[in-house]
């Protein structure tokens, strides 16, 4: 029954401190408490789902007798469930629950409407678990990042526009009428996500192109899926939380934000088509492709010397709060990730890693190091203010920390080095099958470490987020000023 009443009381906290401290804050958080807590409890299972899919399939690039004798479990099938459960099952969660948070509390108003929201929130991870469903029923459709069956497809965008809708309205009925770079890039994540996923559902499955158009579109969304919707959310995220949590403004914001903006928008546009070189499509297009992918640095050095010299300016800070931690280490994991994208574009490069694992690891770099970091600190920032209640274990949470950096560190060595092994043996003309493989065997092995790694720090957060839901109550927490906010610097995200 204790247990019970703390999470009661945790859904329902009775905040007996000052009434006016915070009120407008308490306010907001109380309409979205359900809605977040769903998006974040929904992100952690299907991280944890997600993980143990990739180790299974890591597993058995190296010991191929590993669940050979269920046909449920074939690689053909764990792959592209990873991935998916990935993206559109842990990602999206976190990456929509920091969209409304931030939205929320930038505009100093919410749309209300939390049983709408909360039904969009549900139909999505419906929709995401009948995918893989699908997927491992061998329904699945053979696009990357679009694996799931054809009927998912108008479900998932259903419940895309209800969340975005919701998110829409929250804009509109800001207070606060000025607008922020967060606000920006959140907005601009919606209707890019709308507009890709319409397209490549009519022109791969409701209306499939023809020949290389296929591959071309292909390509084109899986690139644009992280470039027009994950990397905006986890910008907003950064330049909403830096300054809330390091007290002070992020460095240059009003002059570098403006244009990161737009040439990020831009370039981002184009880039997918740098993966065609050598493809099956006029050379023009995937030179378009390359420049654009060059043309990403422009906004990818702004953006990076913004976010390291704010964290570097107040270093001493990162060690105090969880967040700063993990906003460190996806800032650092993005310089990392641009540099890996722009030489996997080069053609001499991509004649050796064009057909290999360097992609895969790149694509790791990204949602589990770059936005994966940035996300699970925004759910540390989040969860005591949602709630009024300190975290339970710091211990915990520096596990988390160090597990998922160790785990994307030996992720990304592990496929992008082996890619490029890889491509470098199938290039030589004396190389057979079996040598690649053979010679690959210690990338796959630290690959697999790595995930055992990342599934460590997925456990950790998701005891943490339990711990905290049943917790008991302190006297302290029981003051609504329990949380210490920074209102001055509030607005200074932009």
């Amino acid at each position: 029954m204790n247990v019970i009443g703390n999470l009661w009381s945790s859904l329902f906290p009775d905040l007996s401190g000052d009434l006016k401290n915070r009120e407008s804050e308490r306010a907001i958080d109380a309409s979205i408490r359900f809605p977040l807590l769903s998006l974040i409890k929904s992100s952690i299972v299907w991280l944890i789902l997600s993980i143990v899919f990739g180790l299974i399939a890591s597993i058995k690039l190296h010991t191929p007798s590993f669940f050979a004798e269920y046909s449920l479990f074939t690689y053909g099938k764990v792959e592209p469930i990873f991935w998916n459960t990935l993206v559109y099952g842990w990602l999206f969660n976190a990456g929509f629950a920091c969209a409304i948070f931030l939205l929320s509390r930038l505009g100093g108003a919410t749309a209300g409407m939390g049983l709408f929201l909360t039904i969009s929130i549900v139909v999505w991870n419906t929709a995401v678990m009948a995918g893989v469903v699908g997927i491992m029923a061998g329904e699945q459709l053979p696009y990357e990042w679009l694996e799931f069956p054809a009927f998912v497809g108008p479900v998932l965008f259903t419940a895309f526009v209800g969340i975005g809708f919701w998110c829409l309205l929250t804009f509109r009925n800001r207070v606060h009428r000025s607008s922020f770079a967060s606000q920006w890039w959140i907005i601009a994540a919606l209707f890019s996500f709308a507009w890709i996923y319409t397209a490549a559902q009519v022109a791969l499955v409701c209306m499939p192109a023809q020949g290389a158009m296929q591959t071309l579109i292909n390509s084109w969304y899986a690139e644009n899926v992280f470039g027009l919707f994950v990397a905006p959310l986890t910008f907003a995220t950064l330049l909403y939380l830096l300054p809330k949590t390091l007290g002070a403004p992020i460095v240059g914001h009003k002059y570098n934000t403006f244009i990161a903006f737009w040439t990020w928008i831009l370039f981002s546009s184009f880039a997918g088509a740098s993966e065609l070189v050598f493809g099956p499509v006029p050379v023009w297009v995937s030179s378009v492709g390359v420049i654009a992918m060059f043309g990403l640095l422009l906004p990818a050095t702004a953006l990076s010397v913004q976010f390291l010299s704010s964290l570097i300016r107040r270093f001493s800070a990162i060690w105090d709060a969880a967040t700063p931690r993990f906003l460190l280490g996806g800032s650092i994991a993005f310089v990392f990730l641009m540099y890996f994208k722009v030489f996997g574009a080069l053609r001499d490069s991509a004649s050796v890693t064009q057909f290999s694992l360097y992609d895969s690891g790149v694509n790791c770099l990204a949602l589990f190091g770059f936005a994966g970091m940035v996300f699970s600190g925004a759910t540390y920032f989040m969860l005591p203010r949602l709630l009024n209640k300190e975290l339970p274990s710091p211990t915990l949470v520096d596990l988390h920390f160090w597990s998922q950096l160790m785990g994307v560190i030996l992720v990304s060595i592990g496929l992008i080095s082996g890619g490029e092994q890889m491509g470098a043996l199938m290039n030589g003309s004396t190389a057979d099958a079996i040598a690649v493989v053979a010679a690959m065997r210690s990338s796959y092995f630290m690959t697999t470490i790595g995930l055992v790694f990342l599934l460590m720090g997925a456990v950790f957060s998701a005891t943490t987020y339990f711990w905290l839901m049943v917790s008991n109550r302190t006297d302290a927490e029981q003051s609504a000023d329990l949380i210490k906010e920074a209102p001055e610097l509030e607005y200074t995200a932009s």
